[in-house]
């Protein structure tokens, strides 16, 4: 073995502690880099090859080795992290929903229909009591509160649908930020295969991905498959979205002339697909199914509402409906949309008397119309309350689940700075031996003027 070779072996010693300094002050400079994974320099012994019949024994290694800069990741708890935040989203897009249901149907006893239904039984209460001279007044009176009913509950449709509009538009804009993250996700996948290709570490290629990865994941549930050369496919539901180099594009389909009750679908690449989770399911389900529920619930208390008032102005023979639920062709659809004063006049007493039926019936059916939607009222603030504990907790665990990935990945300034002393000191103790070294070859050269070997 050559005398040279202890200046080999220090000289890769200074190597490998300048890469774990450079690679210790890469981790301390993107302690606040979202997304970004610490690294670590992975060193090993030299193995000293020595065969044949001058075999030296009794001889130290071959020095240090850098073998490559790893990244610190856990596949599990990144996994994790990724699945309970696409669970958070969809609990936090289902609580916004639930949350603009209870705003479209605004009811607090003291204002709302509640108040506006408890207005009109009066008026009729009036009416009911009224002496031939307060008569017309009371109705008059009835016909204006019934207004003001019928108003509220049309715009409370309003409201719903103008709800699932604004829904439809948050899935196209959630749709056009998971197209520009797949598109991301193909580029890197090119280019962090060409880099392991050519010899070279990939880190901040991956982390970058990584982040659209999680980005993917918290709009649609996606599932990621691991392929070779580093490459990852990307599906939402069973539909590629990422295949490789090649990106498919997402698209929420909506029917021509769309309104609430029109069911809004997900294409992938042209082919359905059904998020498993994440933001854009919550906004799914919330135009597809709550929603629609709530509507149709709106349009049977219009019915109902209808019906009992027309059924109890109808105790007075001669008189006709008082309010109509169907639209301009008779179509009984959309109660709540159609909800509208007829204009027919009514009597309020049978010919030739003054015993009221028609308005002493109507504060009966008024009673029974009012229980029920109170009734109706506590169930959506119940939904609305639960959702948002849903959305609360399901935060929460996500949140437990990121940190428990940064645990791993993150960077830790006081682990760092023992590591930067640590090759501080081993830089430091290289550069003595090849000091060393260096001492002791010039005092032999000096004092014999011959080189060993």
């Amino acid at each position: 073995m050559s005398t040279f070779s202890g200046i080999n072996q220090a000289s890769r010693a200074l190597s490998a502690a300048q890469r774990g300094m450079e690679t210790t002050g890469q981790n301390i400079a993107n302690v606040n880099t979202p997304g970004y994974s610490r690294q670590r320099v992975d060193q090993t012994s030299g193995v000293l090859t020595q065969t044949g019949q001058h075999v030296q024994r009794n001889v130290a290694g071959d020095g240090v080795q850098v073998t490559g800069i790893s990244r610190v990741a856990d596949a599990l708890a990144t996994a994790t992290a990724r699945q309970d935040a696409a669970t958070a989203a969809e609990q936090k897009a289902a609580g916004q929903v639930w949350a603009g249901i209870e705003s479209a149907l605004a009811d607090t006893g003291t204002s709302g229909l509640s108040k506006d239904l408890a207005d009109l039984s009066s008026a009729w209460n009036d009416l009911a009591k009224a002496g031939a001279d307060g008569a017309d007044a009371a109705r008059s009176l009835v016909a204006t509160r019934t207004q003001a009913v019928v108003s509220t509950v049309t715009g409370m449709n309003d409201q719903l649908e103008g709800q699932y509009t604004g829904l439809t538009d948050q899935a196209q804009l959630l749709a056009a930020d998971v197209n520009r993250a797949a598109a991301s996700v193909a580029e890197l996948n090119d280019a962090i295969r060409g880099t392991l290709a050519a010899g070279g570490t990939a880190n901040e290629l991956l982390d970058q991905r990584e982040q659209l990865l999680s980005t993917l994941a918290g709009a649609t549930g996606a599932r990621t498959v691991q392929r070779d050369s580093g490459v990852v496919d990307v599906y939402v539901g069973n539909a590629a979205l990422v295949s490789g180099g090649q990106s498919a594009t997402l698209s929420i389909v909506v029917p021509a002339g769309a309104r609430l009750g029109a069911e809004l679908t997900v294409n992938v690449g042209g082919a359905p697909a059904a998020p498993a989770s994440g933001a854009l399911k919550g906004v799914l389900d919330g135009a597809n199914t709550t929603l629609p529920k709530q509507k149709e619930a709106l349009d049977a208390f219009a019915t109902t509402l209808a019906d009992r008032i027309n059924t109890a102005v109808k105790t007075v023979a001669g008189n006709g409906d008082l309010l109509s639920t169907t639209d301009s062709a008779g179509n009984a659809v959309d109660a709540a949309r159609n909800l509208a004063l007829t204009g027919n006049a009514f009597q309020d007493s049978a010919a030739g008397t003054v015993d009221r039926a028609a308005a002493k019936a109507a504060v009966t059916e008024l009673r029974t119309v009012t229980t029920a939607w109170r009734k109706e009222v506590t169930g959506i603030a119940s939904s609305a309350q639960s959702a948002e504990n849903r959305a609360a907790l399901a935060e929460q665990v996500s949140l437990k689940s990121d940190a428990a990935r940064e645990a791993v990945s993150g960077v830790n300034l006081d682990e760092e700075m023992t590591n930067l002393v640590s090759y501080q000191h081993a830089y430091s103790a290289a550069a003595r031996v090849l000091t060393a070294i260096d001492e002791a070859l010039d005092t032999l050269i000096r004092g014999t003027g011959v080189v060993g070997r």
